[in-house]
């Protein structure tokens, strides 16, 4: 379970001590446990989609990233994409279709990154935590990507999620 190092209203940091075997010697370490989280790249047309651009405090700036969020405990992968994507950008999706898993940082953390695409957005209303600042951005997929090869997104879920994208539809016979 871990022992926990802070915890807010947004955010609990768990710390599990633990020992391993590597090459016959017993080790102690560490991992940062933290719920999984969800990466959405959503898409208004076959063209345009929302980014987002978003204070984060470990880095005191904003940046544009991709809409992002934890899932809840108990709570089904896709039914965090909605909520996600609802909440942060005011857009629910009708469609979303998982693309890939990562591990963010797999010498330090135990959770995964689940990235989908999400379509046929119907507007609604957004829901912001209190501890976000979040400005939706409509934007043009090309714009984008070049946003990503002129140094103005760092972000590196936001990166692989895009550069997946496109490679997944320069491969493949069917446009998503």
């Amino acid at each position: 379970m871990g022992k926990i190092v802070y915890n807010s209203p947004f955010n609990t940091l768990r710390v599990e001590e633990d020992y391993s075997t590597v090459k016959g010697k017993k080790l102690k370490d560490f991992r940062i446990l933290k719920n999984d989280a969800v990466v959405i790249l959503p898409f208004l047309d076959n063209r345009t989609l929302i980014i987002e651009k978003q204070f984060r405090f470990a880095v005191n700036r904003k940046l544009f990233e991709l809409p992002a969020g934890s899932i809840e405990k108990g709570e089904k992968r896709e039914a965090a994409v909605k909520r996600e994507l609802a909440e942060e950008t005011g857009y629910y999706p009708k469609k979303v279709k998982f693309m890939f898993k990562t591990w963010s940082n797999p010498a330090l953390m135990n959770y995964s990154e689940y990235y989908y695409i999400a379509w046929d957005l119907v507007k609604t209303t957004r829901n912001l935590d209190e501890n976000e600042v979040i400005t939706p951005i409509k934007i043009k997929l090309n714009d984008v990507i070049k946003m990503v090869y002129n140094g103005k997104i760092k972000d590196t879920k936001t990166i692989l999620a895009l550069m997946f994208y496109i490679n997944m539809n320069k491969n493949s016979k069917t446009k998503t």
